[in-house]
């Protein structure tokens, strides 16, 4: 009797401490300092599709230079394995263009990953890049107070096969997709340059599931 109980003593401490480490914080930035990692080219860099910096006021701006073309930041830091769970405050300008905004998991590469994404026009995607191609795994619409603006709290679960969209706390989309299962977790923009798109990140959180 006493061995039983003592096995369950055990079996009782190992839950919590597995609770205890799950859906543990990896990296965390309100973007306060300008040499917490995140790249700041403050020039134009086409290299780089576009201009990245610390704004001065406690955010992180992604403007794209070259139409059509995905503008991805890695976080400093990166959880290890595929699974993660990213959120970010993000308030979006994309002038009269369609221009979008967002987050990346599994990203290998510039043509590999998944985005999750919000548009000027508070419409919301997951999208899937494959060899540099997007396919829309699923799509729909939030509510937004102006035009051509969306001012959110956006976030991203990639856990297994399964890709969650959140959108201020509220799933809004989930999806199936295994194609990509391994790559880093970022910031996105994407837009026209003559409509002036621009994102402003804050509040940036990576964390394991």
């Amino acid at each position: 009797m006493k061995r039983l109980m003592s096995l369950l003593v055990l079996t009782s401490l190992m839950c919590v401490a597995v609770q205890a480490n799950a859906g543990s914080t990896v990296f965390e930035d309100d973007f306060s300092d300008n040499g917490s990692g995140w790249p700041d080219t403050q020039v134009a860099d086409h290299n780089a599709k576009g201009m990245m910096l610390y704004d001065g006021s406690g955010g992180y701006q992604m403007t794209p230079l070259d139409d059509a073309t995905y503008g991805i930041v890695p976080a400093p830091r990166q959880a290890l394995g595929a699974d993660s769970v990213i959120e970010a405050n993000l308030f979006l300008y994309t002038g009269v263009g369609k221009g979008t905004g967002g987050l990346v998991c599994r990203q290998s590469d510039q043509d590999n990953f998944y985005a999750f994404m919000v548009s000027g026009a508070h419409g919301y995607a997951i999208l899937k890049v494959e060899g540099g191609k997007g396919e829309t795994l699923g799509t729909g619409r939030f509510e937004g107070m102006m035009p051509n603006i969306a001012d959110v709290r956006i976030g991203a679960r990639c856990q297994g096969k399964t890709l969650t969209l959140s959108i201020d706390g509220e799933v809004v989309l989930e999806v199936q997709d295994g194609s990509h299962t391994a790559g880093k977790s970022g910031l996105i923009v994407l837009g026209e340059r003559t409509a002036g798109t621009s994102a402003v990140f804050d509040n940036f959180v990576l964390s394991t599931p």
